[in-house]
């Protein structure tokens, strides 16, 4: 298991991680005609949303399509054959949602990069105030309770929720008043949905 102190040099499978001198890698695991809501490192080779389904295409075809989450929670879907319009932009500290087909799962795909430890991130409220973060692959956090908590502690109201993306295409929102069902695990490799409702910046994610 990735232990404390240990920055980068994990091979994620499954939930499981295995020592490696490569950074991070990553292998999701997306059932049959659902959707995973993938962290990338925040130091990763790719660019565009062309780039990254390409990547997962060429190690497991059962992807259908790669979306970005919007911050009016409208997606953007990139797959064979999209518009060029729809070839979103790829950024630092953004998470995207990998859509299988239902032919079969996503769970041959590695995903490869690194940490950066300089790196903030920045929720910002303009148009919905959505904001899908890449968690880091070694945080410390491990339920949706905490991050939020420590989002609240440093940026008061200004951050009012954290959603997960199922698999299914809803969300689960944890905020002030949820019920303890609404407290979601931290998955290894998926990202967090974070919503403001005034920016709030600079945040430094904690990790081992």
């Amino acid at each position: 298991m990735l232990a404390a102190g240990v920055a980068v040099g994990a091979m994620l499978v499954g939930g499981l991680t295995v020592a490696s001198n490569m950074g991070f890698k990553f292998v999701p695991n997306v059932g049959a005609g659902t959707a995973f809501d993938l962290s990338l490192p925040w130091n990763n080779n790719y660019t565009k949303a062309n780039e990254l389904y390409n990547d997962i295409k060429s190690q497991d075809p059962d992807i259908d399509r790669v979306s970005k989450f919007n911050s009016n929670a409208s997606l953007t879907n990139w797959s064979q054959g999209s518009s060029p319009s729809a070839n979103f932009a790829v950024n630092k500290g953004e998470a995207y949602i990998v859509f299988a087909k239902n032919t079969g799962p996503i769970d041959q795909a590695v995903i490869v990069g690194s940490h950066d430890p300089n790196f903030t991130l920045d929720f910002l409220a303009a148009n919905g105030g959505w904001n899908n973060a890449a968690a880091p692959y070694h945080q410390t956090f491990t339920k949706a309770n905490e991050l939020f908590n420590d989002l609240t502690s440093q940026y008061g109201s200004a951050i009012d929720r954290v959603s997960k993306y199922n698999s299914n295409a809803s969300l689960t929102n944890w905020q002030s008043g949820a019920p303890p069902s609404a407290n979601f695990t931290l998955d290894l490799g998926m990202g967090v949905l974070i919503h403001a409702t005034s920016d709030a910046t600079g945040y430094v994610w904690p990790h081992y």
